[in-house]
Parts: C-alpha cells; sequence; structure tokens
C-alpha cells in the first residue's frame, strides 16, 4: 500500500509572495495618499483659474489618485461658461484640466446679460472684451438661433462686430419679408446685412472684406454666398 507524502511548505517562496503582496498594496495606499502636485489648466479665456478651482473643490490639492474624474468634471462644469472639460493626470502627480468654454457671442444691451452662442444668457460678473452689442430689442426665438450661429464662429469673427441690431424687412404693404434679419455694425467700418439662415457666410467674412480692397460700405449677405453678394459703396454725400 502506498502512502502520501505531504508536501514540505516552502518558506522562501511563501516569503517572497507576502513581501510583493505589501509592496502591492503599499505602493496602491501610496498613490491615493500622494497630494496634486500641480495643476495645470488650458483652454479657458474667459473663466478664471481660481474659478475652475474652486468650483472643483481642489484648492487643498487633494490626492491626485484619490479624487474622482465624472466627479470632478460634474463640478466643473456647473460654471456657466465651461461647456466641457478634459482631464488628465499622470504618475508625476500634475492634474491636466483643458478647458472647454462656451462662447460669449454678445451683450444683450436690452437685458444687460451675456449671451452665449448655447442661446442661453448669464449675469456680467466681470470685464468682458471684444464682445459686440445687442442694440434693440430682439425676438427671443429667432434670437436663440442666431446666438447659437454666432457661436460657431472664432472669436476673431465675434471680436470684429461692434454692434448688433434685429431689423427684420418689410414691404412697402406693411408686411414681413424676413423675420430674421439683423444688422451688424462692424469694426473695420462696413454694415453687414445677414440673417438666420445666412449666418454661416460669416465665416468668410475674412476674404470677403479683403476681396473689397479697402473699400467701405453695405454689405447683403443676407442672400446668395460668400461668393455672390451685393456690396454698395458708403456716398461721400
Amino acid at each position: 500500500m502506498k502512502t502520501s507524502k505531504k508536501k514540505k511548505l516552502n518558506i522562501k517562496k511563501l516569503f517572497v509572495f507576502i513581501l510583493l503582496l505589501y509592496l502591492i498594496i503599499y505602493g496602491v495606499y501610496y498613490l491615493f495618499d500622494v497630494p496634486i502636485k500641480n495643476i495645470i489648466i488650458t483652454g479657458n479665456t474667459y473663466v478664471k483659474d481660481y474659478e475652475i478651482i474652486e468650483a472643483s473643490d481642489i484648492k487643498d490639492y487633494p490626492s491626485i489618485f484619490g479624487i474622482s474624474i465624472k466627479s470632478l468634471k460634474k463640478k466643473i462644469k456647473t460654471i456657466p461658461l465651461v461647456e466641457d472639460v478634459i482631464i488628465k493626470r499622470d504618475l508625476k502627480f500634475i492634474l491636466y484640466l483643458e478647458i472647454v468654454e462656451t462662447k460669449i457671442v454678445l451683450l444683450n444691451n436690452m437685458t444687460n446679460k451675456l449671451m452665449l452662442g448655447t442661446g442661453e444668457s448669464i449675469e456680467i460678473t466681470s470685464e468682458y472684451f471684444g464682445v459686440p452689442t445687442l442694440i434693440n430689442y430682439a425676438d427671443e426665438k429667432i434670437l436663440k438661433k442666431f446666438l447659437i450661429c454666432l457661436g460657431k464662429l472664432d472669436y476673431g469673427i465675434i471680436s470684429l462686430i461692434s454692434e448688433i441690431e434685429y431689423s427684420p424687412s418689410i414691404s412697402d404693404e406693411g408686411e414681413a419679408i424676413d423675420e430674421e434679419r439683423f444688422i451688424l455694425y462692424m469694426n473695420d467700418g462696413n454694415t453687414i446685412y445677414i440673417n438666420v439662415e445666412k449666418c454661416n457666410t460669416l465665416f468668410h467674412y475674412r476674404e470677403i472684406y479683403a476681396s473689397l480692397d479697402n473699400k467701405k460700405g453695405f454689405l447683403n449677405l443676407d442672400s446668395g454666398n460668400s461668393e455672390n453678394f451685393v456690396f454698395t459703396e458708403y456716398s461721400d454725400e
């Protein structure tokens, strides 16, 4: 009759296993205990760094791997001007926050509020430069559509607009021809007639301006396209 041999406990292997387990547990604990060493914020134009840090509740530099990315993003997006935020962290314990701002497209002179490219409005909390002013009342639904279109433009083009006037075109009989028309008074001296439907023509305004050869006048961009538009030079009278 054969008898089974008992395997001897390998003390050396057990010690190595326990040591590795300890190092892993210690390493994880260390990562979740080390505070943020540096916060790098990019992409923000109007939202201040301190606003982002305060909203995200990281001003005390908590553990970089102990924070929830989902929760952090949710907190930062409570700032009205923040559309999105891309969050990254690395083993150097640096937290990267890449901010995607909602564009401020105009100041509504009627409500004294800033209008965003989403169609929403916010209170004025500080000084904003390069933002055109809406100088009169505009139909709310039409204005929202126009704001969304302006929000797709880059800040360079938006900053070229000085004032915006809601100006629906009316026939001689008093009937509305185009209820979605606006007049843009440009900083370069030109006056533009535009509507919601043709608003995307403004993407090409730099090329249009260059084609005018420094002439100043009225640009009818509410019909046609960026290559087919009516320009009437200002009269000297």
